[in-house]
């Protein structure tokens, strides 16, 4: 016997949560793989929000946290991934690196890579999604040749 469709939205809800933080609209978005009914995956969802297990804020600040650990990608890579997972300006735009911060990640990524042109450091990091304001600092910093 199937347990009841609400039962069913929680334990997927506690699955997908048990593998990594995510987002409202990527739990919302694979509830609607279970049910068409708008109503009881939002009450099912708001269920989680009170009790702190979804929440978008640390989502994103974890995120944040991920991608400059684990695969590092600039703000504007950031951004555009937070935007994708439903994730509001506001709450992307609190939490992107500063420009410090961003500079920094640059520098050490452009290291790592062992790159020593400056065209090429400037091509890789654009790819990763890094701003101008921040690959030129580094690039200079770290003192390339044409």
């Amino acid at each position: 016997m199937k347990p009841p469709i609400t039962q069913q939205l929680s334990n997927k809800i506690l699955k997908l949560l048990s593998y990594r933080p995510r987002s409202v609209f990527e739990i919302k978005f694979r509830l609607k793989k279970i049910t068409d009914s708008e109503k009881l995956i939002n009450t099912t969802i708001k269920r989680f929000i009170d009790k702190d297990l979804l929440n978008d804020q640390e989502f994103a600040s974890w995120w944040v946290d991920q991608r400059t650990t684990h695969r590092p990608k600039g703000n504007i890579a950031l951004k555009s991934e937070l935007l994708q997972k439903g994730i509001d300006r506001d709450i992307i735009n609190a939490n992107l690196l500063d420009s410090k911060k961003e500079q920094k990640l640059a520098k050490k990524l452009i290291s790592s890579k062992k790159i020593t042109n400056k065209k090429k450091a400037y091509q890789y990091l654009r790819a990763r999604g890094f701003s101008s304001t921040s690959i030129f600092p580094a690039i200079d910093e770290l003192g390339f040749e044409e």
